[in-house]
């Protein structure tokens, strides 16, 4: 794994048909696992909070898992990630502009501050600005992290995009999950639940599992009228490793903090 920081070097465009963003390590396997076992290929994920040790290492091994090569971290106060909000903005707008995603997922608005933060400033990110230079992802997506059960305030947002996944997808986001092992929970709950949670929702749209989100918007183009000059095709093109060869090395890149915030 190769780590690198924004202020010792460029980091090259790494476009990816989907980015997920995390407000902690592991809110990427609790929501997205299986949609990352799926295309682990086609994602990158996001991290806002730092982690400790403990934690990064779990990432890693879950990250493994999982199968998929790109990471950014943030760095921001555990528990506090949304206290420079505009900062945080402008910092998720340049892992934007490196992925250039066509599909954006945020973590629903539940009950811990941090989640709250990262769904506002990802659809603060998720803008269309007066900047040439930003990227407007076509699609924006909430994942459910099923550890809460409670929301501070309502939103009109409603499960209703599924993706449908089979058995072996599954297993490996409950391997990924319990790669943190210093976030595990003894007894019935949802962490404990979830290959039965998504057989629940799978059955009720006539699949075996499913991942459940909410769509916050979604721009299909034509096929003759790609996003941005950018088709799906040129996407997986750049992100798929050629056949037969080896698969390109898991990166890890930091991303640090920035007073100017972000442009409108």
């Amino acid at each position: 794994m190769r780590i690198m920081t924004l202020d010792d070097q460029p980091l090259d465009p790494a476009p990816v048909r989907r980015l997920i963003l995390a407000p902690h390590a592991d809110d990427e396997s609790l929501g997205c696992g299986g949609l990352l076992a799926k295309y682990p290929d086609e994602c990158s994920v996001a991290v806002l909070a730092l982690p400790d040790d403990v934690r990064q290492k779990e990432f890693s091994e879950a990250q493994r898992i999982l199968g998929y090569r790109t990471a950014f971290f943030l760095d921001q106060p555990d528990g506090s990630v949304g206290e420079r909000m505009h900062d945080l903005v402008g910092m998720i707008d340049r892992v934007l502009n490196l992925c250039r995603p066509e599909e954006l997922y945020l973590p629903y608005p539940s009950v811990h501050q941090d989640h709250v933060a990262a769904y506002e400033a990802g659809v603060r990110s998720a803008r269309l600005s007066m900047s040439a230079e930003h990227w407007f992802p076509p699609t924006v997506m909430v994942y459910d992290v099923a550890a809460y059960d409670l929301q501070l305030y309502p939103t009109d947002l409603r499960w209703n995009f599924f993706e449908a996944l089979d058995e072996g997808q599954v297993d490996r986001k409950v391997e990924a999950v319990r790669a943190y092992a210093s976030q595990q929970v003894h007894g019935p709950h949802p962490l404990n639940g979830i290959k039965q949670g998504a057989h629940t929702l799978g059955c009720a749209r006539q699949v075996a599992y499913a991942e459940q989100f909410a769509l916050v918007r979604a721009v299909r183009a034509g096929r003759d009228t790609p996003h941005d000059g950018a088709t799906s095709r040129s996407v997986e093109q750049q992100v798929t490793p050629p056949e037969g060869g080896e698969k390109a090395p898991i990166v890890t890149a930091t991303v640090p903090r920035q007073r100017q915030g972000y442009a409108r």
